[in-house]
C-alpha cells in the first residue's frame, strides 16, 4: 500500500564569499542547488515504506572559514514539516555524517564522531539524512512520544 507524503524543508545558507552548493531531495530524487538565500523545498510524493530526506553540503573549503571575523560557510536546517505539522524533533531525528578535513581530523586527541545526531548546522561538507516511515502520521505520533498506537 502506498501513502501520500507532503513534506516541507526550510534550509538557510551561511556564507560570505560564494554560496553553499547542496544536494537536496527525497530518496533518489536529488537536485543540486546553489543556496543563496533561505529556501523552503516542497515535496509531494507517495511512498510504501521507508523514505529518506537528504541535505548535503558540497563545496566548503578552508578559505570559507575566517574565525577572527566570524565568517563561515554552512547550511542550517531551519524546519521540517509533514502536512503542515512542524516539530523540532523531526530535525533532531536526522543524522549528519560530516567529511572532516585533514589534517585537522587526524590531529584531534579525541576523534569526532563519524555520525552526529541532534544537529541542524551543517558546518562541514557531508550529508544530513532523515529517515522516516509511512504512513507518516504514525511516524509523527512516535516522534512526538504521544503514546501507544493500536494496530
Amino acid at each position: 500500500m502506498t501513502y501520500l507524503v507532503k513534506l516541507d524543508v526550510c534550509v538557510k545558507p551561511v556564507w560570505h564569499n560564494d554560496p553553499p552548493v547542496i544536494n537536496i531531495g527525497i530518496n533518489d530524487d536529488i537536485q543540486r542547488i546553489i543556496l543563496t538565500k533561505t529556501q523552503t523545498f516542497h515535496y509531494d510524493f507517495t511512498a510504501d515504506n521507508i523514505s529518506v530526506l537528504t541535505v548535503e553540503l558540497l563545496n566548503k573549503t578552508d578559505a570559507d572559514v575566517v574565525p577572527d571575523d566570524g565568517l563561515d560557510k554552512a547550511v542550517i536546517i531551519e524546519s521540517i514539516g509533514f502536512f503542515g505539522i512542524t516539530d523540532a524533533k523531526f530535525i533532531w531525528a536526522g543524522e549528519y555524517c560530516p567529511e572532516y578535513p585533514e589534517p585537522w581530523y587526524s590531529e584531534q586527541k579525541i576523534q569526532p564522531a563519524p555520525r552526529l545526531k541532534n544537529n541542524t548546522y551543517l558546518s562541514w561538507n557531508g550529508k544530513w539524512t532523515l529517515t522516516f516511515s509511512t504512513p507518516v502520521f504514525t511516524w509523527i505520533h512516535q516522534m512526538q512520544d504521544l503514546g501507544w498506537i493500536y494496530d
